[in-house]
């Protein structure tokens, strides 16, 4: 239905409604007279045919509805079958990007994984030396490289007894871990 046809349609069915509620010009109520209605001429017909209007009206505005109804169905289903390939091809574009970031964080995980072991393995020597009363560790330092996972154990003991008794400490305690001896022997002068 046009635009126009919609528009002149809906006029009639005001312009019968208006007059349906107001009657016409010459349908007034005559002086003793008690079958002369205000909604209808003499004939009775303007009731009637502004009914039929509203009728044809009424079926015009449903037949419009019902195809801008299929219109809007149809323009929908349109739309799903262009943005499905889109949806589609984001999704596909995506999933590597996903990847990479999973990759990404397993190494983050990985390396703080390695950082975590070295100085749980720091803290575990250094424990150990502290509580073993046959070695004086107040002047070992230990350092760990977590990439290579070597443990190294530095600074001065007063015999090498005790450099042997820090390595010995050092392998029990560092799991996985290679341990290398670089203490040297070197007496501590007494305070």
């Amino acid at each position: 239905m046009k635009r126009h046809e919609v528009v002149s349609t809906a006029t009639f069915v005001f312009a019968a409604a208006a007059l349906a509620c107001t009657g016409t010009p010459g349908a007034t109520k005559a002086a003793g007279s008690e079958s002369a209605s205000p909604y209808a001429s003499p004939s009775g017909d303007v009731v009637d045919k502004a009914r039929a209007g509203a009728e044809k009206a009424g079926e015009k505005i449903k037949e419009g509805a019902e195809k801008t109804g299929e219109a809007v169905k149809d323009a929908a289903q349109e739309v799903k079958e262009k943005v499905e390939p889109a949806a589609k091809d984001v999704k596909r574009e995506a999933k590597p990007v996903a990847k990479e970031v999973g990759e990404k964080i397993k190494e983050g995980a990985q390396e703080t994984g390695r950082a975590l072991d070295a100085t749980m393995q720091h803290l575990d020597v250094k424990a150990a030396l502290l509580a073993d009363k046959t070695v004086d560790a107040s002047h070992i330092d230990i350092d760990t490289d977590k990439d290579a996972k070597i443990l190294y154990l530095r600074g001065t003991v007063p015999t090498a007894a005790q450099k042997k008794a820090a390595e010995r400490i050092a392998r029990d305690k560092a799991d996985g871990f290679t341990v290398r001896n670089e203490l040297t022997v070197m007496a501590v002068p007494k305070k």
